[in-house]
């Protein structure tokens, strides 16, 4: 996956603006070799939890649900204009960037992943609201399961 340093950047605001809760968000890219493009999403969290913390015993300082016509709008619209869901992000919160269990199995249908291609950005954010690590997570057929990945990240050149 390619991102651009700006990108990336309005990855890291979003991550300290809304900490202490978790950020999240989708990217998407018109082609698979093109940069993707960030599309910050509300993370309900909280208000999931309010209504059934049974069922949702999480807050958005340790999980994130992405508002569902958010993600069916962002999907749908690419798909619509021959594009791809290349990724996914959120942020962890003072804690290190990593793919938890529950990261992992919010990513699956089933016994396989939602988005077999999709990579998931995590970024760490503590206390002073900076991002201190990013890591990147792709699915790896032959394992069965995500592991790191690299993503390529363009800087743009102004004249």
């Amino acid at each position: 996956m390619k991102l651009r340093r700006q990108d990336l950047d309005q990855i890291f605001a979003q991550a300290g603006a809304e900490y202490p809760a978790e950020c999240c968000g989708i990217l998407t890219a018109t082609g698979v070799d093109a940069a993707a493009q960030v599309h910050p999403c509300r993370n309900i969290q909280d208000e999931l939890h309010a209504k059934d913390p049974e069922q949702y015993p999480r807050e958005s300082r340790i999980a994130y649900f992405i508002e569902p016509q958010q993600l069916f709008q962002v999907v749908s619209t690419t798909e619509k204009s021959g594009g791809l869901v290349t990724g996914f992000y959120h942020s962890h919160i003072d804690c290190d960037a990593y793919f938890s269990e529950e990261d992992k199995e919010r990513a699956m249908a089933w016994d396989e992943p939602a988005y077999p291609d999709a990579v998931y950005v995590v970024v760490s954010v503590y206390g002073d609201s900076n991002v201190r690590a990013t890591k990147a997570f792709g699915w790896d057929e032959e394992s069965r399961d995500f592991v790191e990945v690299e993503v390529e990240v363009e800087i743009d050149i102004v004249d």
